[in-house]
């Protein structure tokens, strides 16, 4: 995948560009950063973040939603490549205390089964939760197993998710807006997020500790801004991620199928016609937003909205930005991944 030198140049240079396919698909907000040969290529905003108006600028935050998972996996392998957990010993082995499941397939989950969707977890669910099939033996998006994981990383190291992505995550990487836990200074950066009638849905003053996934959390509880993004996808296709050079390319391998285009390699999506790409989505209530990035070419796209209608804003973008064929595909598994 390559970023489109013309259009790209042409949407960086006059952000009403990027306002008037914001306010076509009915999106109040929205950020894009654009790489091009592993470098920042440049960055616009739009819209509004608040109830109030307040326009979006180069720091407004979003949540990430499932952009969360590849950033907590490289952490996992980077806590692996220093031999803190073992990618293929089950977890419950290395954890220990009470199972979250009352199934004996619970005990054969490995960290390798977990990052590449192929735990037999559901989603989210209530303890005990039940196995939807054997570890190892097919592909069910699970934002529970990163739950899992971060559960027997915090245990390894004995630091919290925040001062583990502080460590691995945000300074190597030099996000310095990044958090993974809302904080007040988040909640003065942060946008509100927007349903798809353009009403304010998510209005964040406060940790959300409700439901199944409490924050901070692997899955989901990033809180970045398009720039932030770009940096740590920089960092993966500059410097592997810190990771040893066997560790990043299992990370960009398929290790699990998801469907006849899609793959799933180590905390990454897989286009299975492109070896070289790599990708994910994030999709909360009220925030939508998209990341690809080729190792081959390092070129890389990342776009945040605020809006449940934010998807279709994103896939519109990243064809007009790049010269990807494979958008369908990626948007027909998105459609039934979660």
């Amino acid at each position: 995948m390559r970023i489109l030198l013309t259009n790209a140049e042409r949407l960086c240079a006059d952000p009403t560009l990027l306002a008037q396919k914001a306010e076509r698909f009915g999106v109040p907000g929205c950020s894009v950063a654009l790489i091009r040969g592993g470098e920042a290529f440049g960055s616009v905003t739009c819209g509004v973040r608040g109830e109030g108006g307040e326009g979006v600028t180069e720091d407004t935050l979003y949540e990430c939603a499932s952009l969360t998972k590849p950033l907590f996996a490289v952490l996992a392998l980077q806590l692996a490549d220093k031999g803190l957990l073992s990618l293929d010993e089950p977890v419950a082995a290395q954890l220990g205390g009470i199972p979250w499941s009352e199934e004996a397939d619970f005990d054969k989950i490995t960290p390798r089964h977990i990052l590449s969707h192929g735990s037999g977890l559901p989603d989210w669910h209530s303890r005990p939760m039940p196995m939807l099939f054997a570890p190892g033996t097919a592909f069910g998006y699970s934002g529970q197993g990163y739950y899992l994981l971060q559960h027997l990383a915090e245990k390894r190291t004995g630091k919290t998710l925040p001062e583990l992505f502080e460590e691995h995550i945000f300074v190597p990487f030099r996000m310095s807006r990044s958090a993974v836990l809302w904080t007040p200074s988040v909640g003065s950066a942060i946008s509100v997020g927007f349903d798809a009638a353009g009403k304010p849905c998510r209005v964040r003053s406060g940790v959300d500790l409700t439901g199944n996934a409490p924050e901070p959390n692997a899955a989901w509880s990033l809180y970045s801004c398009a720039s932030d993004y770009a940096r740590f996808l920089i960092g993966l296709l500059r410097c592997r991620g810190w990771l040893r050079e066997s560790t990043y390319r299992q990370m960009g391998s398929v290790q699990n199928i998801a469907d006849e285009a899609i793959a799933w390699g180590l905390g990454v999506g897989l286009v299975r016609k492109h070896p070289d790409l790599q990708w994910h989505w994030g999709d909360n209530d009220g925030f939508k937003s998209l990341a690809l990035w080729d190792k081959g070419t390092g070129d890389g796209l990342v776009v945040l909205t605020n809006s449940d209608r934010g998807l279709s804003l994103c896939y519109d973008l990243a064809a007009e930005l790049t010269d990807a064929d494979f958008l369908e595909d990626m948007a027909a598994f998105i459609e039934t991944a979660e």
